[in-house]
């Protein structure tokens, strides 16, 4: 099991409370382009959401496509836990939708065997995006479609990030070396690039753009998912006495900041692809 997967089996619950409402909408908005093409297939469309995390879009496939059979797939079996909450929290689990632990570079399913796969925000974590990539286009049929969203690194600042780390500045511990985990593909450095490679795996017809992804924190909303989730290695670590040191400073620098400092608004990258007939 590597690292990621085991932060991502620990943290599930955190990340379904304090994440997953941030890359929602963003996650959504990519079944939209793929609504036409889902349209003309008719009949009951195999659909494949690989890194599925706690499940938004293979259950968004599952309310928009009545016909559809919807699998997701992820290698952490925690946040599958999520996904089979939240289907049957919404009361959307008819039968259509199946589960299964794999990686996005080793699915273990037929040639040909789905219509359209489905990524959201997972192909950034991968060790081997091209070998996802590939491997996504052995999985599709002839004339099947691929449709991810990811991450574009553009290096721009969000203000309450950096007030939350000057604060961890003026507490002036020394921070210990946090285990690297394993290396991973990473963002995207141009819309280009994602085309590019999505190209270099087979896919044709690539239409890659940028889009925003939007979310509107406050300070204490903020400063909850910093300390229950983004940083909670840093207050598990801290003594007792410094961690509420640190949650003043940060309080204290945040509050500083106008209101509409905490509106996120950060590019990503859209991609749907064709695997040729």
């Amino acid at each position: 099991m590597t690292s990621i997967v085991e932060r991502y089996d620990r943290d599930a619950e955190d990340y379904e409370r304090y994440w997953a409402p941030v890359l929602d909408r963003a996650a959504r908005d990519l079944l939209d382009r793929v609504e036409a093409y889902v349209a003309g297939i008719g009949g009951a469309p195999a659909v494949l959401d690989v890194g599925t995390g706690s499940g938004v879009l293979a259950i968004d496939a599952l309310e928009r496509w009545p016909g559809a059979r919807v699998l997701g797939t992820d290698p952490s079996t925690g946040m599958l836990a999520m996904a089979r909450q939240r289907v049957a929290r919404l009361g959307a689990d008819d039968g259509r939708v199946a589960w299964l632990e794999a990686p996005a570079d080793e699915l273990p399913l037929p040639d040909g065997a789905v219509d359209l796969v489905v990524s959201s925000f997972a192909l950034q974590l991968v060790p081997d995006r091209a070998a996802a990539l590939r491997e996504a286009y052995r999985v599709l049929r002839p004339g099947g479609r691929l449709a991810f969203v990811t991450w574009l690194d553009r290096g721009e600042a969000f203000p309450p990030s950096v007030e939350f780390d000057e604060s961890v500045l003026d507490l002036g511990v020394e921070e210990p070396e946090w285990p690297d985990e394993e290396v991973r593909s990473g963002d995207f450095g141009s819309v280009r690039a994602a085309a590019d490679e999505t190209r270099r795996a087979g896919f044709r017809r690539v239409a890659a753009r940028e889009v925003t992804l939007g979310f509107d924190w406050d300070l204490a909303s903020y400063l909850e998912f910093k300390i229950r989730y983004d940083e909670v290695a840093l207050f598990q670590w801290l003594p007792d006495d410094d961690a509420h040191r640190l949650v003043d400073i940060a309080h204290r620098r945040l509050g500083a900041l106008s209101p509409d400092a905490f509106r996120w608004r950060t590019p990503i990258v859209s991609v749907v692809a064709e695997r040729p007939a």
